[in-house]
């Protein structure tokens, strides 16, 4: 009963947290500037910084957005809503938003307590995942940065939820089917996604193959260079363990 009262005072706080933040940021927004106690310069550092989570998340569930992208868009927002409804859209993808990141710090500090090897595994990961994609990404763009963002989201979360199976306490045979379910759907999501950014036909070869095997080396190759590199860090830590122990030193040949 403690444990289920600890969870729901957390997330009635974080509730509030992400509630509150998100008000600033429309209040601060849709306030004259002669109105505001803060310079202009500052109040627009404030609202670039805060609303930036749900600017990118704008851009990965658009059209679903709020009232601004991280990239420059010609298009207008809700032009003919009233002030209520722009209100509402900003307001229904912000607070889920910012309840989300509030959870990611208490989410790893218990992977961390309850199980170290995981964590390091993450960390790893997205070192990993990070490194290559940002490569990927500079030698393979064409200057259409909101494409490279939604690519490296969709890659993001096959990669996370292939993970998170293949990292699980379940049965080997269980993981490998759930591993293959991930890969399948998420080769047939890559597939749209990549015809919506590139339409026409000639840009892009959206054939569901092809993206099939992409995700396979990609996740595969991710997960195998996070497992060989997590290996390499353990056995390294224990052979320095080993020639620092007092054992080591009073074992060593002419003592």
């Amino acid at each position: 009963m403690s444990h289920v009262r600890t969870v729901s005072i957390g997330l009635i706080l974080r509730l509030i947290t992400a509630t509150a933040i998100s008000l600033l940021v429309w209040w601060l927004s849709m306030t004259p500037f002669d109105r505001l106690p803060l310079p202009r310069a500052a109040t627009f550092a404030i609202v670039r910084i805060l609303d930036f989570p749900v600017a990118l998340a704008g851009e990965l569930l658009y059209p679903i957005r709020g009232m601004e992208l991280v990239f420059r868009d010609y298009d207008t927002w809700c032009d003919f809503c009233s002030v209520g409804e722009m209100f509402r859209q900003q307001i229904r993808l912000a607070v889920p938003v910012y309840l989300f990141l509030l959870y990611i710090p208490t989410v790893l500090r218990s992977i961390r307590r309850r199980d170290p090897r995981l964590f390091k595994r993450i960390v790893i990961g997205l070192l990993i995942y990070t490194t290559f994609t940002t490569a990927y990404l500079l030698m393979t763009t064409d200057g259409n940065r909101r494409g490279d963002v939604r690519i490296g989201a969709m890659w993001f979360l096959n990669l996370a939820a292939a993970a998170a199976f293949a990292w699980s306490q379940i049965e080997r045979r269980l993981k490998i089917a759930a591993v293959v379910a991930v890969l399948l759907v998420g080769a047939w999501v890559f597939r749209f996604m990549m015809t919506t950014i590139a339409p026409k036909m000639d840009e892009v070869q959206p054939y569901y193959v092809s993206y099939l095997l992409l995700l396979i080396v990609g996740v595969g190759g991710t997960l195998w260079l996070t497992w060989a590199v997590g290996n390499g860090i353990e056995s390294w830590s224990t052979h320095r363990l080993r020639l620092k122990s007092p054992s080591a030193g009073a074992d060593a040949p002419g003592r």
